[in-house]
């Protein structure tokens, strides 16, 4: 049996001086960057990518970066497809289509690359799917505009979890299951859009619309914080406590937020297979100081036990071989 088709990109093989310029030249889709304030020769990424026919797979462990996609390069290139991120650490935030849009651990951002964004990124790392346009638009329903649409609640944890399962199989996947997982991932694509929450803005202010993603925004970056409260927070972005409860009150509040962001967080480190702590120790890096005041959050907000959360884990199989970088452009141009 042949297996699918994979890619290895790795910095730490380069000079310095070389890193981000080679993988600018790898993801020319994107105008590739550093963000303001960081150094380029503190850039490093190690990326690698599976093509299953019409969807491109990549794991991505990466520096702060900025992606930029102006409509002059979309136009230029005439990308044609989708590209859904899924954060496992850091966070992502930007603007789509001049709107502002946020998205950390356990959340699915989904882009339409036939249309502009700009995003900046923390260090990260994500599992991304690079998918035809034409199943993603007839997954979705009508009306429902994905560009800058973020998964989270059950639709983006049924997706997390498979996209994580995914990854984990794909190092072993042989050509012939390449159709039976793109089919899989469609039907799944088209449940989750189906039940996809409103928007968490919707009623909101256009002007509480940035308060809260300014707030979000936040709240993802410093979720071990121990201090990662009300007055924090409103000190940080500059707001009243009134204006942040306000905002907040279409997610149930701010502590209810805070604390589904770190359960999210959390649950995307037990489904490591990386991740060595002990639960416990996960669990009280995000502030949590009581083993079963965690156990009974985790359990209240996903269903089941982080130990079931945890021995559901499947180990990674062998590698596939190592391909050129070049052979990524030729994937991602067959999408368009």
């Amino acid at each position: 049996m042949t297996k699918i088709p994979y890619l290895r990109f790795d910095t730490a093989e380069l000079p310095v001086a070389e890193r981000l310029d080679r993988y600018r030249a790898i993801l020319t889709h994107y105008d590739v960057s550093v963000p303001a304030g960081t150094d380029r020769d503190d850039f490093e990424v190690l990326a690698e990518a599976w093509l299953l026919g019409g969807l491109v797979a990549a794991s991505t462990r990466m520096a702060p970066v900025r992606f930029t996609r102006s409509a002059a390069l979309a136009k230029a290139d005439g990308r044609n497809s989708f590209a859904l991120l899924l954060l496992r650490r850091g966070a992502w935030s930007g603007e789509v289509d001049g709107e502002p849009i946020s998205a950390g651990p356990g959340q699915v951002l989904v882009l339409d690359l036939t249309r502009p964004f700009d995003g900046i990124a923390t260090a990260t790392d994500t599992i991304s799917l690079d998918v035809e346009r034409d199943p993603i638009v007839s997954a979705a329903p009508d009306g429902l505009d994905l560009h800058g649409l973020v998964l989270d609640g059950a639709a983006g944890r049924v997706l997390a979890d498979h996209m994580a399962l995914l990854r984990r199989r794909l190092p072993a996947m042989e050509e012939n299951d390449a159709l039976d997982a793109v089919r899989t991932t469609l039907d799944l694509l088209r449940g989750c859009f189906g039940v996809a929450a409103r928007p968490r803005e919707q009623g909101l202010a256009r002007r509480d619309i940035a308060i809260l993603h300014r707030a979000s925004r936040f709240i993802d970056q410093n979720l071990g914080r121990n201090d990662l409260s009300v007055a924090t927070i409103c000190r940080e972005i500059g707001v009243s406590r009134s204006v942040l409860y306000r905002v907040f009150a279409p997610l149930a509040g701010v502590a209810d937020y805070i604390r589904g962001r770190r359960l999210e967080a959390i649950h995307v480190l037990l489904d490591d297979a990386d991740e060595d702590r002990w639960n416990a120790e996960i669990a009280a890096a995000f502030g949590f100081v009581s083993q079963a005041h965690f156990s009974r959050s985790f359990r209240q907000h996903f269903g089941y036990s982080p130990r079931i959360a945890r021995d559901t884990r499947l180990q990674d199989l062998a590698a596939a071989v190592e391909a050129g970088p070049e052979l990524f452009r030729e994937w991602i141009g067959r999408l368009g």
